[in-house]
């Protein structure tokens, strides 16, 4: 089964996938938004994404890393990582501690507000030639560009806000 979904946060991802293991669907395949399924038994797999420092080093060290802790790689892209756990071996939790979910979320937070400043540029040059051209084909580019920016904008906030929250709880 094949599923079409937009995420930004992933700890929604996260629990939707878990959602869809509870219904019997284990997730195996992640592109572009399309998510891929196989039936399972309902509950088999707990699920967790992360963002990785950087992709450059070697995956297959990560993986078998993942693997010897009874940890599966299921899916990447670019920096972000798909892992899962059979629930009848444990939890998955890859942060346990406050202050290694805060250096998670920074990271996390520092990701999205590169993204983020990319697209005020890019909202901002195409504002300019909107003005200059004055033609709805470019303020539709604009609208679009500024939902992006919202987006990233949410996700910048979000990930200050759940780190503020984590330093409190220290």
């Amino acid at each position: 089964m094949k599923k079409f979904r937009l995420y930004f946060d992933k700890d929604e991802e996260a629990n939707w996938l878990n959602e869809m293991s509870m219904e019997g669907w284990a997730f195996k395949k992640f592109f572009l938004g399309v998510y891929t399924f196989e039936a399972c038994e309902p509950g088999e797999y707990n699920y967790q994404i992360d963002l990785l420092n950087n992709w450059n080093g070697d995956k297959k060290h990560f993986a078998s890393f993942m693997e010897e802790s009874g940890v599966e790689v299921i899916s990447q892209w670019y920096r972000w990582v798909f892992i899962r756990k059979k629930s009848s071996d444990g939890p998955l939790e890859m942060y346990t501690d406050g202050e290694s979910k805060i250096a998670q979320y920074t990271r996390i937070k520092n990701f999205f507000s590169v993204a983020l400043l990319i697209e005020v540029i890019c909202f901002l040059v195409e504002v300019s030639c909107a003005i200059e051209a004055d033609r709805n084909i470019f303020w539709g580019f604009v609208i679009f560009l500024g939902m992006i920016v919202l987006v990233f904008l949410r996700m910048v906030w979000k990930c200050k806000w759940k780190i503020q929250q984590l330093k409190n709880q220290i």
